[in-house]
């Protein structure tokens, strides 16, 4: 499978591919009024209007986010509509085997497994459970 390897502050995560439309710059947001703060607001992509979601921010609440780190925008296609995940430096995309992926128990939690991809401990991401996140806001 592939994955998608990122940086956000000091640590190093990922997710596979499968559902990932593109990788562009950071997009400039119109703020959504009483939305969880890990949602930064909307963004217009070619005229498609997607929400733009703080990664770091939904992975790490306890802390304040360091939008510094963000320098790329995730597009992930979905059912009804796109989202844009803000990520910081974009390692690579790489062929992992499923097999050395060391799993996490918990159903609702973000990160479903850690590898090990370029020297690096590298967190998997559950991007479905973001999805399920961001419908029950909506």
């Amino acid at each position: 499978m592939q994955l998608i390897v990122f940086k956000l502050t000091n640590h190093f995560y990922g997710f596979t591919t499968e559902k990932i439309e593109e990788i562009t710059k950071p997009l400039t947001s119109t703020i959504i009024p009483q939305s969880p703060s890990w949602i930064k607001g909307l963004v217009n992509l070619r005229g498609q209007i997607m929400t733009l979601i703080d990664l770091d921010g939904l992975l790490n609440e306890d802390r304040p986010s360091n939008e510094l780190c963000y320098n790329n925008t995730v597009i992930v296609n979905t059912e009804d509509n796109p989202i844009a995940l803000m990520v910081g430096k974009v390692i690579g995309v790489t062929d992992i085997d499923p097999q050395l992926i060391q799993t996490v128990d918990g159903e609702d939690s973000l990160v479903q497994g850690y590898v090990s991809a370029y020297n690096e401990m590298v967190s998997i991401i559950d991007i479905d459970i973001i999805l399920k996140e961001k419908e029950e806001v909506s």
